[in-house]
């Protein structure tokens, strides 16, 4: 099974608490991620955008806010239900199940791109593929953010041939799945947009255990 498959395994089995164990519920966290929407309400605005592993619809609501249109997209049929119902009443937003390496029947021309906790999964040998992918739906000079985390401790984490970084992911049913959790260095990130962006700015926030990328698709 590839490590993508494990990847899209693992969070329609984890949709059911999805919510639950990503600290969405907890009201001490929706205090803390406060400044963090802003910042993406901020720069979203009037942009058309197209969301990438959208999960259950967390993100897409904050940046719908001050965006024009948002079209979230995951391949998980399960969370997209989720974030639908999370986004009935923000009439600029559309949700289609849709792959991110593919992206397939995504229409193209968005503003500006987004997506959070979705670098990490991809595959170092793919990151390449899937950036092309991305901005041949995104117009000339398009905005890109990223946003994934520092690294942290658990308990189990191995590399695989290719310089992937497994970890074991236990569901709270005992269900456990060994999933790619890449932390890049910002001399890969670095590395991989050289020639495809420009105004790169690669930013670490150890106050929020997580780590920014934003930059322009090339003109």
């Amino acid at each position: 099974m590839s490590l993508a498959e494990n990847v899209r395994r693992y969070y329609a089995a984890r949709a059911p608490v999805y919510d639950e164990s990503a600290g969405y519920t907890d009201p001490e966290a929706e205090q803390f991620r406060g400044p963090i929407k802003d910042r993406y309400r901020k720069l979203f605005e009037g942009h058309d955008v197209l969301e990438i592993a959208c999960g259950s619809g967390y993100w897409t609501a904050a940046v719908a806010e001050t965006a024009k249109s948002v079209l979230a997209v995951d391949v998980n049929a399960s969370l997209i239900s989720q974030a639908e119902a999370r986004c009935r009443n923000l009439a600029n937003v559309r949700f289609q199940i849709a792959d991110a390496y593919s992206l397939e029947a995504v229409p193209e021309g968005f503003s500006a791109a987004f997506s959070n906790l979705w670098w990490s999964h991809v595959p170092v040998e793919r990151i390449p593929t899937f950036l092309t992918v991305l901005h041949g739906k995104l117009k000339c000079g398009a905005f890109v953010l990223f946003a994934d985390q520092l690294v942290y401790d658990v308990l189990t984490r191995r590399e695989d041939a290719s310089g992937n970084t497994l970890e074991k992911r236990v569901l709270p049913d005992g269900r456990s799945f060994d999933i790619v959790k890449n932390f890049p260095t910002e001399e890969a990130i670095r590395n991989v947009l050289s020639g495809i962006a420009t105004n790169v700015e690669y930013i670490e926030r150890p106050g929020e255990k997580s780590w920014s990328l934003t930059y322009n698709t090339k003109e």
